[in-house]
Formats: C-alpha cells, structure tokens, sequence
C-alpha cells in the first residue's frame, strides 16, 4: 500500500502563487490508474486490500510483486462486481476502445511517491525499511472516520531488513598474486577449485616434491639422477610428463592458469539438499554420498558452478580445511570474512537482477530511496554480484555471468500495459518507450521488466560465463 502522510500533504485551490499549484493534485495527475481520490483536501488511494481480487469472477484482478493489483483486460467482463466491493469505492468501470474495464486500482507503480513535491507519498518499501507501520495506522484510522466504513487492518511486512551485518568466511583468491599454477586445484581434497581446461604443464611442481631422488623441478629432468620410477609421471595433474626412449621427457607446452571458479561456502546446496547428504555445520560443509540421491539440486542451485558430477560421486565444496592455503607458495590464497550490507551506488541502475536470481528471495530494491536492501534471508551466496551487469555488488569470486544475447527474447504484452511510463524512466539505454522494446540496444538488465506493475513484459534470459581475464577488462 502506498500511504499519505496527511500531515505534509498541501492540496489547496487558493494557493495559486505556490510553484506546485494543481487544481487537483500532482499525484492525482500521475497515477496512470487513477487509483488515488481527494478527500477533505487530502489525498487518499486504494488500500490495495484485495477484495477486488478475491470477488472477480473472472480472475480478472491479479496481485504483483510489488504488492499491487493490476487487471488482466483478456479476462475482464467488465461485470463491476470490482466496484461493489471496494470498501472506499475508488473504483469506476471505464469503456475504452469498445472494452469495459475497472480504474481506481494500485498498481503499486511508485509514480505518485516520485511527482510529490511535498514527499507526503510513502510507499511501503519506505515503510517496511524505516519502520513506519504506525503511520499506515494512522492513515487507515483518518480514512475510516471521512468514509465512514470499518476498513481491513494493514499489513505487517513479513520480511525484515538486515540490521546487524552478516557474516560469511571463505577462501578467496588473490588474482593479482596467483601465477596459475594450479597447486590449490590439483591438492584440493574435495574437489572445490576449477580451472578452465587444461592442455599443458602449469609448473605446478607436484612432479618435483614426489620424486625421491630430486631428479626433476617443474617438469624439467636431471637424467643423471633420474631412476625412472615413473612418480613424476603418475602424479602429473595434466599428463604433461611421458617416458620415450628410457627418458622422462615433458610433452606439453608451459601454461599459466588461474581457477576461473572455486567454492565460497556458503551453504547454499546444502540448504536445497532434499536428502541430507549435505550438512553445513560450523561453515563446513560436508558430504555423504551413500545418502545422496543424485537429485542434482545442488549442481543447478550452485552460484560457482562448483557442484559437479565424477566418477558417479558429487564433489566440489569447501571445508576450509586450509590445504590450498598451506600449499600456495605465493600466499596467494588466504581467509576472509564477507559481509553484506546495503548498496547504495550512483553506479547501480536498480534493474532489480538481483532480486531476480537471489535463490532465496532476500533482496529489496527500494526505488525511492534508490537503495538494494538484503533482507534476514540472505545467505551471502553472491549469487547476485555474479549476475549484475553493473558490479556495484561486492564479489568475492571473480566469478562472472552475463546475459546470452542471442539466446534471450524481451517482449512487451500490450493488453497488460496501462502506459504509465515506469519504463521509460528506469531503462539506462533509453531503448524503450511506454512499452515499444528496440532490442538492436536492449541489454536485457531486466530494469523495465522488474518496475512494470501489470507483468506486460516478458523477458527471457539465459546466461554464460565471462573469462576472469575478460571480466576484469570490462569497462
């Protein structure tokens, strides 16, 4: 519900000098639903309560994300069973184009809280972040005693906004000190730290520490000293090393790679884990295949693409158990704790993808207060900085995604949209216009699709991974 603060709000016909004279109100003028009405020289507007959407017929009037309602005009008789309802009787059936159809309800667009000059417009993300409630009861109370009707309580926001910080350990890479040799990907016990395909010799050295006469380092042998035991060519990672001729000699090429992704322990698979085969105990994490159902939950629901299939066994996920660490000969890898708090970024476009990938629905894009809120769901999974095209999210794992062009369609359905111009306000490449999409230049951030309040966009994407040296290119 978006409420008055009744207090601030200034509609007065004989104040023509002020600068903001109306002779209705500017949130009145803006609401493209004409869902809000004057009262006592005050503005007041739907409830939002949903008895409209609870008595049409049809299923005509459908609730949004954002709390609002909108109306599906397929599906619309027209009958104004809406109207009979609606406990402030705001709403009127309106013909348009040979089609009847009800105005007078929230969508919850957000417009009238922009246009107030006054900022007497609260809209309840505002509410649920400051802790307002008691100004929507005061406003429902004020409501009750002009109309005179026994109005439905408002509702209490069911998620919280995360107050104390929390708090997530994990490994993290240093790219800058990593010289890709692949020690931590090769010595990793489970399995939890992946580079990109290999074809060659990273100097990894595994060869050298395993050979009992000290006959080789980094592939290169001392034949004086060499034995031919074989160690060195068992335990190369990448089957680099071959014997030809009664000689060790390395048949691929020097290369330095770095992991493009490793496990951030956050716990995420084991909370999808439908079997219990993984457990998340004092930020370890830890597996029983004997249990496991080959479900493959934790594979889709991975945000690293850690989680993975071999040998019928799934591995990938970190314990912490400090082995990559120990064994980084450039200290390149360390601990470290992240936190989560609010972004608040002159950079962030507030395209709502965020929200949109979060596995566990735990983030809030405030547009009046331009802010990405976490909510106490949130598990620090970075599931969001990985999708977001602007990388105003902290990301802890050089992990990157973007959106597949060529595989992902944007449409706009324009028996859904009530032109209220949300779009064009939001989209940062101005390439789209109350609904008409130019796709030559969509970058698909979704923004236009997350603020529409009737659902008349549709948007389609699917996502591939962006090379670390190619991520840290970008502009």
């Amino acid at each position: 519900m978006i409420i008055t603060i009744l207090d601030r709000c200034r509609v007065n016909e004989d104040c023509k000098t002020c600068p903001f004279y109306s002779k209705t109100s500017k949130c009145i003028e803006a609401c493209p639903t004409d869902a809000i009405f004057l009262l006592n020289n005050k503005s007041f507007s739907c409830l939002t309560c949903g008895e409209c959407e609870r008595n049409c017929p049809n299923k005509a009037i459908k609730r949004n994300k954002f709390g609002g309602l909108y109306v599906d005009r397929r599906r619309c008789n027209g009958c104004g069973i809406c109207a009979n309802v609606c406990p402030i009787n705001i709403i009127k059936i309106v013909e348009k184009d040979g089609k009847k159809f009800p105005m007078g309800i929230c969508s919850m667009c957000g417009v009238c809280v922009e246009v107030c000059p006054y900022n007497a417009r609260v809209s309840s993300y505002e509410l649920i972040q400051t802790k307002r409630e008691k100004l929507s009861e005061s406003y429902l109370k004020v409501l009750e005693t002009l109309t005179k009707v026994k109005l439905v309580e408002s509702s209490k926001p069911q998620k919280n906004i995360i107050i104390e910080k929390k708090e997530r350990k994990s490994i993290k890479i240093d790219r800058d000190k990593c010289v890709g040799c692949l020690r931590c990907s090769y010595l990793c016990p489970r399995e939890t730290i992946i580079p990109d395909s290999i074809n060659g010799c990273t100097s990894c050295n595994l060869c050298g520490e395993n050979c009992p006469k000290d006959a080789i380092k980094n592939g290169v042998v001392d034949y004086d000293k060499c034995i031919l035991c074989f160690k060195c060519v068992e335990i190369c990672p990448n089957d680099a090393l071959k014997v030809e001729n009664f000689k060790v000699v390395k048949v691929k090429e020097d290369k330095k790679i770095q992991p493009t992704s490793y496990c951030i322990n956050c716990g995420l698979c084991s909370l999808n884990c439908p079997s219990g085969a993984l457990r998340f105990e004092n930020g370890n994490l830890f597996y029983s295949p004997d249990v496991c159902w080959k479900c493959f939950k934790c594979v889709e629901i991975c945000p690293n693409d850690v989680r993975r299939l071999k040998n019928d066994i799934i591995v990938g996920g970190c314990s912490l158990c400090g082995i990559c660490i120990n064994n980084c000969k450039e200290e390149a890898i360390s601990i470290t704790t992240v936190e989560f708090k609010s972004i608040k970024d002159e950079n962030c476009i507030l395209c709502g993808t965020c929200s949109n990938v979060c596995p566990k629905d735990a983030i809030i894009i405030d547009r009046s207060n331009k802010v990405v809120l976490f909510t106490d769901d949130c598990i620090l999974c970075e599931t969001c900085a990985i999708h977001c095209p602007r990388d105003v999210i902290p990301n802890t794992t050089g992990y990157k995604k973007i959106v597949d062009r060529e595989n992902s369609f944007i449409r706009t359905d324009m028996d859904f949209c009530i032109k209220c111009g949300l779009c064009n306000k939001v989209c940062p490449n101005n390439c789209i216009d109350y609904g008409v999409i130019d796709t030559d230049i969509c970058e698909y951030c979704g923004a236009c699709y997350n603020i529409c309040p009737t659902r008349a966009i549709y948007l389609h994407r699917k996502w591939k991974v962006l090379k670390f040296g190619d991520y840290l290119g970008r502009d």
